[in-house]
C-alpha cells in the first residue's frame, strides 16, 4: 500500500510559478495520496485567490505578514499527516515520476532519512546546491578564495558543492537543497521543526546537520530531476537577500561550531564569512559610483595631458596644479550630477556632452573671478576640450558594448549594470509580448523587473509562458510602494489593460517619484503628450517625461523665481509703500498649493490686477508659488492635488478664457511635460502682452 506524501510549499508573490508547480505535482504518476499544503506569506499578487479558484483541494494557510521560510514551513508541518514530507519551493517543476521514484528509493533504504533529486536550472545546467558539504573551515576556505571555480574537480577545492563527484550517480552527502527535501516522518519526530531563527537562508543546512546528528543518512538521488527557477521566490522578498544569506551563515557557525570547534577554527570561519560579505557589499556599493569614478578619471587624464603639452612635464601638477585640479574635478562632477548622468541617464552621451560644456563654462567663469587660481588658460581650454571628448566618449563605447550584450552578466542588485529597472503596467498578453521583445534587445538599456496590473488576480498564463515569466509584483493600487521597493526608473504602459484615463491617473500618483513614462500606443490612438518615439523591435515606445521634475529644471526654475522676485520686490519697494498707505486693509486669501497643501496670500484691493497681485512676489520668493504654474485655486473650492505650484501666470491665462477643471488639468499636464526656462519666459512674455 502506497504511503501518503505531504508537500509543504511556502509562497510569497510568485503566483504563476506556484500554479505551475502545483500542476506538475498533479501530473505525478504517484498512485498514493498526496496532501498539498500552501503557506502564503501575505502575498499581494493574487496567489491566495488563485489557489482557491484553481486548486480548491489544496490546504491553504494565510499569514498576515511575511514570516520567512522556516516559520512558514513549521506552520505546514503542524497540519501535515503524511508518512513522507516534502519541503518544496514554489518556483520548481517536478517530473511526473519524481515522487514515485523517491518513494521507492526510501522504501529500499530504511537508513536514509532525507533524500533529494538532481536539480537543474532553467537553462539545463546543474544547480550546485543539490549536493553539498557543511561549511567547516577546511571546506569553506577554497570556496571563499574562489578556488572551487578554478579547480571544481579537486577533492579539497570542490568539497563544498561536491563538484568532484559524478552528478549522475547516487551519493551519501551532508546536505541537500531546501528547494526539494524528501524526508520521513520519523525525521520530523526525532529532529523536530525547522529553526525559526533562520529567516530566508541556511535553514536547510541546519536541518540536514541536525538530522545527521540524530543518526539519519542524507542521499543525493539523480535518477529523477526537478527544474528550479532559482531566485524567483527571493526576488519578491522585501529584504536584502545578500545580507540575510551571510547572516544565516554566521548563525550556522555560531550554533554548531561554538562548542566543538577551536577558537582558531571559529575565527577562520567568521573572518571568511565577513570577508565574503564585505566583498559582496563593496562591489554592490562600488558599482553605482563607477560612472562618477570614470568621469573623475577622465578629468584627471585630461588635465595631465593638457599640462604635459603646455609645460612638457608633470612637475607643475605636484607643485601648483594639484589643488586646482581637485577644484575643477568637483566642478565637472557636480555639473554631471545636476544633469543626472550618474543616476537616470548614465549612458546618455548627449547629456554628458552638455554637462562637459557647462563644466567648462563654469571653470572659465571661476578663473575670471578668482585670478589666484588662473595659472594657465591654455591648460583649462585644452583640458576642457579633452574632457568634452572623453566623458561622452566612454559612454558611447559602453553603449555600443551594451548593445552587443557585453554587460548582460554584470548586475547591480537584480538589474544588469548600466540598465534602467522598469515595470510594465498591464500584465496581459501585450505586456508579456513587450517583455519578451525587450529581453531580446540588450541595447535598449531597459531591465524588466515585473508587472503591475489593475486586476492581477485575473491574469492567467499557459505553462509554456512560465519559464520566461516576469514577476507579477502586485496591483496598480500599490504602485508607489512597489516603485520604491524595487528602485524602479521607468513605467511602461500597455493599452490592452488600461485606458488613457487610468494611465493619466497613475502618472499623477507617481509624478513625485521622477519616473520616465513610456506608452505603447494602440494602433492610431492619440498619444498622451509630446514625446520622443523609440522603436523597440516591433513596438514604438512613446516616452513621456515630466520635465518639471528633472533636477536641473527644478533648480533652474527655483533660482529664476528667487532672483527675479527679489529684484521686483526691491525695485517696486517705493510702490509697495504707497499702496500700503493707500490700502490699509489687505485682502487675505487662502489657496490650494501643490500636493494638497494650503498657503496664505495677501492682495491689494484694487481693480488693476498687476498692482493687486504685487504682494504675491513674497509667496514666489518663499517657494509657495512660481512665476509660471497652474491656476490659483481658492481654498473654498473642492480640495485638489495640483501637480505643480500655482503661478502668477500660466498656459491657461495666456488667453482670457475661463476653463473648467478638466481643461485646466490638460493644460497642467502639458506644461509639466514640456517645462523649460525658455518655455517659462515665453509664457511670461505672452502673458504681459495679453494684459
Amino acid at each position: 500500500m502506497k504511503k501518503t506524501i505531504s508537500i509543504i510549499i511556502v509562497n510569497y508573490n510568485v503566483k504563476h510559478y506556484l500554479a505551475n508547480c502545483i500542476e506538475s505535482i498533479c501530473d505525478s504518476d504517484y498512485n498514493g495520496d498526496i496532501d498539498i499544503i500552501v503557506v502564503d506569506n501575505n502575498s499581494y499578487d493574487g496567489s491566495v485567490s488563485m489557489i482557491r479558484e484553481r486548486f480548491p483541494f489544496v490546504k491553504l494557510i494565510e499569514n498576515d505578514k511575511n514570516l520567512g521560510f522556516a516559520k512558514g514551513v513549521n506552520l505546514g508541518l503542524r497540519i501535515a499527516f503524511g508518512d513522507y514530507i516534502i519541503l518544496l519551493n514554489p518556483d520548481t517543476v517536478v517530473e511526473e515520476r519524481t515522487l514515485s521514484l523517491l518513494d521507492n528509493y526510501m522504501e529500499k533504504n530504511p537508513k536514509v532519512g532525507i533524500c533529494g533529486p538532481k536539480i537543474i536550472n532553467a537553462d539545463g545546467s546543474l544547480q550546485l546546491a543539490c549536493k553539498r558539504s557543511f561549511p567547516t573551515p577546511w571546506v569553506a576556505l577554497p570556496k571563499i578564495l574562489g578556488l572551487s571555480k578554478i579547480f571544481p574537480n579537486g577533492k579539497w577545492t570542490g568539497k563544498y558543492n561536491l563538484t568532484y563527484l559524478n552528478s549522475n550517480q547516487i551519493h551519501s552527502v551532508e546536505a541537500i537543497s531546501g528547494s526539494f527535501m524528501f524526508m520521513r516522518r520519523s525525521v520530523l519526530i526525532n529532529v523536530g521543526e525547522l529553526d525559526e531563527t533562520f529567516f530566508m537562508f541556511g535553514e536547510d543546512l541546519d536541518y540536514c546537520y541536525r538530522s545527521i546528528q540524530s543518526g539519519f543518512e542524507i542521499h543525493y538521488v539523480p535518477y529523477t530531476q526537478i527544474i528550479h527557477y532559482k531566485g524567483e521566490s527571493v526576488k519578491s522578498a522585501p529584504h536584502d537577500s545578500t545580507g540575510w544569506f551571510y547572516q544565516a551563515m554566521d548563525l550556522f557557525v555560531n550554533k554548531h561550531f561554538s562548542t566543538t570547534a577551536s577558537i582558531l577554527t571559529k575565527a577562520v570561519l567568521k573572518i571568511g564569512i565577513s570577508l565574503k560579505k564585505g566583498s559582496s557589499f563593496f562591489v554592490s556599493s562600488l558599482v553605482p559610483l563607477l560612472p562618477v569614478l570614470l568621469d573623475l578619471f577622465m578629468v584627471i587624464i585630461a588635465f595631465f595631458i593638457a599640462i604635459t603639452l603646455r609645460f612638457g612635464s608633470f612637475e607643475p601638477v605636484v607643485n601648483v596644479y594639484f589643488p586646482v585640479l581637485t577644484l575643477y574635478s568637483l566642478f565637472w562632477i557636480s555639473v554631471g550630477g545636476i544633469f543626472q548622468i550618474y543616476s537616470r541617464f548614465v549612458l546618455a552621451y548627449n547629456r554628458a556632452m552638455l554637462s562637459s560644456i557647462l563644466g567648462f563654462l563654469l571653470s572659465v567663469a571661476f578663473t575670471y573671478f578668482f585670478k589666484q587660481i588662473a595659472y594657465s588658460r591654455a591648460v583649462i581650454l585644452g583640458a576642457s576640450l579633452i574632457i568634452t571628448l572623453l566623458i561622452p566618449g566612454w559612454r558611447l563605447v559602453a553603449h555600443l558594448l551594451k548593445s552587443r550584450g557585453f554587460f548582460r552578466n554584470l548586475v547591480l542588485g537584480q538589474a544588469p549594470i548600466f540598465s534602467r529597472p522598469a515595470i510594465i503596467v498591464g500584465g496581459g498578453s501585450e505586456g508579456q509580448r513587450i517583455a519578451q521583445k525587450i529581453g531580446r534587445r540588450p541595447d535598449t538599456g531597459i531591465y524588466i523587473v515585473g508587472f503591475v496590473d489593475p486586476n492581477p488576480e485575473a491574469l492567467i498564463f499557459s505553462d509554456k509562458e512560465i519559464s520566461s515569466l516576469h514577476l507579477i509584483l502586485g496591483s496598480t493600487d500599490a504602485i508607489n510602494s512597489i516603485v520604491d521597493r524595487y528602485e524602479i526608473r521607468e513605467l511602461i504602459f500597455t493599452s490592452d489593460r488600461l485606458d488613457n484615463k487610468e494611465i493619466v491617473k497613475i502618472m499623477d500618483n507617481t509624478k513625485h517619484l521622477r519616473l520616465t513614462y513610456r506608452v505603447v500606443p494602440r494602433e492610431r490612438d492619440i498619444l498622451l503628450g509630446k514625446a520622443s518615439v523609440e522603436d523597440v523591435s516591433d513596438f514604438p515606445f512613446v516616452s513621456i517625461e515630466y520635465n518639471l521634475y528633472h533636477r536641473l529644471n527644478v533648480i533652474s526654475k527655483r533660482i529664476f523665481d528667487i532672483i527675479f522676485s527679489t529684484l521686483i520686490i526691491i525695485l517696486t519697494l517705493p510702490l509697495f509703500l504707497v499702496l500700503i498707505i493707500k490700502f490699509r486693509k489687505w485682502n487675505k486669501r487662502e489657496f490650494w498649493g501643490r500636493e494638497g497643501r494650503v498657503f496664505n496670500a495677501w492682495v491689494f484691493p484694487t481693480k488693476k490686477r498687476i498692482l493687486g497681485e504685487l504682494p504675491l512676489m513674497i509667496n514666489v520668493l518663499f517657494g509657495e508659488m512660481s512665476f509660471v504654474g497652474t491656476a490659483m485655486i481658492p481654498k473654498e473650492k473642492k480640495k485638489i492635488n495640483l501637480i505643480c505650484k500655482p503661478g502668477l501666470t500660466g498656459l491657461d491665462r495666456i488667453r482670457k478664457y475661463r476653463i473648467g477643471n478638466e481643461e485646466r488639468t490638460i493644460y497642467d499636464h502639458y506644461y509639466v511635460q514640456h517645462q523649460s526656462m525658455a518655455f517659462d519666459v515665453e509664457i511670461i512674455i505672452r502673458s504681459v502682452l495679453a494684459l
